[in-house]
């Protein structure tokens, strides 16, 4: 059996053993360890290279925002799973715009958890279907530029989220260091990645990939 390999995010020791405590009863999951804020998060997901995080909205330190936009630049098949203790829409929406595959209710049933658990592992997007038309346009408003669907057809091959992010931030008009600034990625990250973006874009510079954006 293919266990599902979960990293627990809470600064809440108590609840974050807690919950580990439960999810290790589940055959099918393995608590790989608990972090105490999002900086600790960000490096035992480097460490442990878990199927799952599920990262407290609200951390001291690093944010759980800010800890999944590192972990998903880094880490795009590691899928995240917000915690909050109540549902707040803007919150909600910048993760999932950013990478999270949805939320779950801190105070939610124990088999609620475990049941979104493996849904997300699946594929899932733990996310009510009110709030998923509500996001649409909260997605499609936040941006002034390309819509993502049309970026797969200009590149050659797929784009990863962060990718599809950084392109955004280009027509922006955003430079080198403030990409690397709103992304959480060193300057010479994003340099590497608008490397790859222009060979997957059939470019030499970001101008010929400004210009090709723009007249899509």
């Amino acid at each position: 059996m293919n266990q599902i390999k979960v990293l627990v995010a809470d600064d809440q020791p108590v609840f974050c053993e807690g919950l580990a405590a439960l999810l290790k009863l589940e055959l099918d999951i393995k608590v790989v360890a608990c972090a105490v804020n999002g900086s600790d998060a960000i490096k035992l997901a480097e460490m442990h290279r878990p199927d799952i995080v599920l990262m407290d909205l609200r951390m001291p330190e690093v944010g759980g925002l800010s800890a999944t936009r590192i972990i998903k630049a880094k880490f795009p098949d590691i899928k995240i799973v917000m915690l909050t203790t109540f549902f707040d829409d803007e919150y909600i929406a910048e993760s999932v715009k950013i990478g999270a595959s949805g939320y779950l209710l801190k105070d939610a049933d124990t088999d609620q958890i475990i049941r979104g658990i493996r849904d997300c592992y699946a594929g899932q997007l733990l996310l009510p279907a009110s709030f998923q038309a509500m996001l649409a346009d909260h997605l499609v408003t936040s941006y002034e530029s390309v819509p993502l669907s049309v970026l797969p057809d200009i590149a050659g091959d797929t784009l990863t989220r962060t990718e599809e992010e950084m392109l955004h931030l280009l027509l922006a008009g955003k430079k080198n260091k403030e990409i690397a600034e709103d992304l959480y990625l060193s300057v010479g990250t994003v340099k590497n990645y608008l490397s790859q973006l222009y060979k997957k874009l059939n470019v030499r510079s970001r101008r010929e990939a400004m210009a090709l954006l723009k007249n899509r």
